[in-house]
C-alpha cells in the first residue's frame, strides 16, 4: 500500500471491530476508531485515534463527524457497531425500540451521509457493514434486531446502486453467532465448541480481504455460518 489509508470503524472498541481495527493497523492502515468506550486497552498505537461516541445520539454523532472530516480524508468505513434486543415485542418500551433502530441502522446511516460527498469528490470509498444472518431469516423473538439488519441489508443493497457510478464501493457482511462480548448481557449464547462459532478474527480476515479487492469490482454481499450450528439457552446474563 503506498500511502496509509483511513478507516474510520464504528464499534471499534469490542468484538469484530475491535479485531477489524487491530488487523488494519497491522496492515499499515490508520484507524479512527468510534466507540462509547472511546479507545480501547488494546490500542496503544500511534495510527489509532479514538472517538468516544454514544451511537444513540444521533446530534451529536453527526456534529462530531462533520468535525472529523474537516481535518481527516476517509478512505473507508466499515460499521461493526451492534447491540443485541431479544424478547417478544411487548417487552420493548418505545424508547427501546427506537435505540435498537438507532444504534443497529440509523447511526451507519448518518455516518454515510457525512461520508459520501468527500467520497464522492474523490470518486473513490469503500463502505463495509457487518449485518446478520438474522437479515436473511427473521427468528423467533427477533423482531427488533431482525428489522434493524433487515434495513441495514436493504440500505446497502439501495446504497451500492447509487454509489457504483462514483467510484464507491459497498459491501455487506452477514455472519452467523460470532463469539463476543455480544452475547454477554443476552440469555443465551453460542454452543462452546469452536465449530459453533465464528471467530471475531474470521470475520475480520474478509473485511480486510474486501478492503483488498479490486477497484472495479464490488464484493455485494458475504453469508458465512459456523460449521455446526448450537446455541445455549441455560447461561445467565
Amino acid at each position: 500500500m503506498a500511502e496509509a489509508q483511513t478507516v474510520l470503524i464504528s464499534g471499534a472498541s469490542s468484538g469484530i471491530g475491535l479485531a477489524s481495527a487491530s488487523l488494519l493497523l497491522a496492515q499499515g492502515y490508520r484507524v479512527v476508531g468510534l466507540s462509547r468506550r472511546g479507545r480501547a486497552e488494546a490500542f496503544r498505537h500511534e495510527n489509532f485515534t479514538p472517538l468516544a461516541l454514544d451511537l444513540d445520539d444521533l446530534l451529536h454523532l453527526e456534529t462530531e463527524l462533520k468535525k472529523l472530516l474537516q481535518t481527516r480524508e476517509i478512505d473507508s468505513f466499515v460499521h461493526a457497531a451492534g447491540q443485541g434486543h431479544f424478547g417478544s415485542l411487548e417487552q420493548f418500551s418505545v424508547a427501546q425500540m427506537e435505540t435498537a433502530l438507532r444504534v443497529n441502522l440509523i447511526s451507519a446511516m448518518v455516518i454515510c451521509r457525512g461520508l459520501l460527498p468527500q467520497q464522492r469528490h474523490r470518486r473513490q470509498g469503500r463502505l463495509i457493514f457487518i449485518g446478520s444472518e438474522s437479515a436473511l431469516t427473521a427468528g423467533s423473538k427477533g423482531a427488533l434486531y431482525s428489522t434493524a439488519k433487515f434495513g441495514l441489508r436493504g440500505f446497502c443493497q439501495s446504497l451500492r446502486e447509487d454509489c457504483a457510478g462514483d467510484g464507491i464501493q459497498v459491501s455487506l457482511i452477514n455472519p452467523g453467532m460470532v463469539r463476543s462480548p455480544f452475547f454477554d448481557d443476552l440469555p443465551f449464547a453460542p454452543g462452546a465448541k469452536p465449530e459453533n462459532a465464528i471467530a471475531v478474527t474470521d470475520v475480520a480476515q474478509l473485511v480486510w480481504q474486501i478492503m483488498q479487492s479490486s477497484p472495479d469490482i464490488v464484493i455485494d454481499e458475504i453469508n458465512l455460518s459456523p460449521r455446526v450450528k448450537s446455541i445455549d439457552f441455560g447461561k445467565k446474563p
